[in-house]
């Protein structure tokens, strides 16, 4: 029986090598006579299968899932489906029982496509799923509701690394690791396996018990793809507006069983809804919905890592019945690194003016909000420059050496043409959030007038994030601060300077007025950090008589 497995390992192998050469000397061709993209990128995802393939044999970390033909038939029908509709719906989501051994354990598990988009499933080896134990297994890797994903629809290396980040900051981590995935026999390369909400989940975490809700996705694809429908007909998209969606999407919970607290749990439930959407509406500001430490924490982190976005549809939220605050739940950090970080559309950890004007994308909304409420935003600037100051990154990385190079190791093998990680991207980013936490030139500033004892300054942030006017100083020497900072707004990209007058008062008329006005500066500082700066004060102002 073992030569016999072995001769049918050799067959595989040797047809897969054959293979692997073919599409390699088309490759050659592809890249000499240069063809058609479409082929060379053939090329390559053929080259990283087959190195998936070898990868099968020497990986320690193995599950094995097993789907019985008329159920495994389900999925593929499911697969169909979503294909046709380039979205997977809710009503597509078709639960299959199967079985999972993992290091000979057996667990009953009930199985599905897991992914909106058609990057989940559209390759023809390596799709997303949804896992659930059956109540008669043992949970496996301490989980009982888990996803496993192709490691190149989650970032690659770039999603375990946001979830070490997580777990060092104290905040709710899905957790994930990398292994082998082998369905019915056949291996399908490396997965991230991610715990999904749950209450082991929340326990894991260190939590209590509480509900946990978020903002459905499923009206948002329904519209989605009827607007593609209708574009396709030549037809005004969606009428009722894609980008308007976060308004209108359903506050959802993810109820977890708890029979001899029932009524404790619904109560819980009803606060946590009444503040999500207290804070959608308006009537309750983020700093009295969420954990601001929390939130703070997990949006610095998603931006000094390199996400590309924070999306409120990816985003649940934990009710915690000690503080009555929701805390966030993060995913699906989307690192792109072949972002252009000279394009300053990709900057929503700053403001939401980087929305494209023709891009479908309306996580502008939510964050919006957050943003106005000054004690949030402070909070987050504030943590946003503690992760940027430093190289948080590679202590994080070194902290984790041991997994990190073995999980390296793993993607490479498994995506040798893929770029899986570059330290280089995330110093980039880092220097590039500094350069904004840190501007060369805040303000501009100009003497208006002076009488009563009280100096007249016209001030411009000249930067998008809002500054704090402290107070002046005289001739580098004695200081004069404000009762309470002044608070100016940000610039907005592409739109003039706004202007705003503030008034010191100074007794000295002498230093105050407009002779010696350009010896003095003006004490300001960025928003949320600590150092202060200052800015030259100009005499020379034009104004209407």
């Amino acid at each position: 029986m073992e030569n016999n497995s072995k001769v049918k390992i050799y067959k595989k192998y040797t047809k897969y090598l054959s293979i692997f050469f073919i599409i390699f000397f088309l490759g050659l061709s592809t890249e000499r006579f240069s063809l058609d993209n479409k082929v060379s990128l053939a090329f390559k995802n053929s080259l990283d299968s087959f190195s998936r393939f070898l990868y099968s044999f020497t990986s320690k970390e193995k599950i094995f899932i097993n789907i019985k033909p008329r159920n495994y038939d389900r999925i593929l029908k499911t697969r169909e489906l979503s294909l046709k509709k380039n979205k997977l719906t809710e009503e597509l989501h078709d639960w299959v029982p199967a079985k999972l051994v993992n290091k000979g354990n057996p667990h009953n598990i009930r199985i599905r496509l897991k992914g909106a988009f058609a990057d989940h499933w559209e390759d023809s080896v390596q799709w997303s799923f949804k896992i659930k134990v059956d109540n008669d297994s043992k949970s496996i890797f301490g989980l009982r509701r888990f996803a496993i994903q192709p490691p190149k629809t989650i970032s690659y290396l770039y999603e375990w690394l946001f979830m070490k980040a997580l777990e060092k900051e104290k905040l709710i981590s899905l957790g994930a690791k990398y292994l082998d995935v082998i369905i019915n026999g056949n291996s399908r390369g490396a997965y991230l396996l991610q715990g999904q909400v749950s209450e082991e989940l929340i326990k894991n975490n260190n939590r209590e018990e509480g509900p946990v809700i978020g903002f459905s996705k499923n009206l948002f694809l329904e519209e989605q793809i009827n607007s593609d429908r209708l574009n396709a007909m030549n037809a005004v998209g969606s009428l009722n507006g894609i980008e308007d969606s976060f308004w209108r999407a359903k506050i959802e919970p993810v109820r977890f069983s708890d029979k001899e607290n029932k009524t404790k749990q619904e109560s819980n439930l009803k606060k946590a809804i009444y503040l999500l959407e207290s804070f959608r509406n308006g009537s309750l500001k983020p700093s009295q919905v969420f954990d601001v430490d929390q939130l703070a924490k997990v949006m610095a982190l998603r931006a000094i890592l390199g996400s590309s976005e924070f999306d409120w549809r990816d985003t649940k939220f934990y009710f915690n019945p000690k503080t009555s605050l929701l805390e966030p739940i993060s995913r699906e950090i989307h690192v792109d690194l072949n972002l252009n970080f000279k394009d300053h559309y990709f900057s929503w950890w700053i403001d939401s003016s980087h929305i494209r004007p023709h891009y479908v994308n309306n996580t502008n909304f939510f964050i919006d909000i957050l943003y106005k409420d000054k004690k949030f935003y402070r909070k987050y600037l504030s943590e946003l420059n503690k992760f940027s100051k430093t190289k948080y990154y590679e202590d994080l990385i070194q902290e984790n050496s041991k997994d990190f190079k073995k999980y390296k190791k793993i993607l490479k093998n498994n995506y040798p043409t893929k770029k899986i990680f570059s330290k280089e991207h995330l110093e980039i980013n880092r220097a590039r959030i500094q350069d904004f936490l840190d501007p060369i030139q805040g303000l501009n500033v100009y003497f208006l007038d002076y009488k009563d004892d009280l100096l007249f300054l016209n001030v411009s942030n000249l930067q998008r994030i809002p500054a704090e006017i402290l107070g002046i100083e005289l001739e580098g020497k004695s200081k004069i601060y404000l009762k309470k900072p002044f608070l100016i707004e940000g610039k907005k990209p592409l739109l003039p300077l706004k202007n705003n007058t503030i008034k010191i008062h100074c007794q000295d008329k002498k230093k105050c007025g407009k002779l010696l006005i350009d010896k003095h500066k003006i004490i300001f500082k960025i928003l949320g950090q600590e150092k202060e700066k200052k800015a030259e004060i100009s005499k020379h102002y034009y104004k209407s008589e």
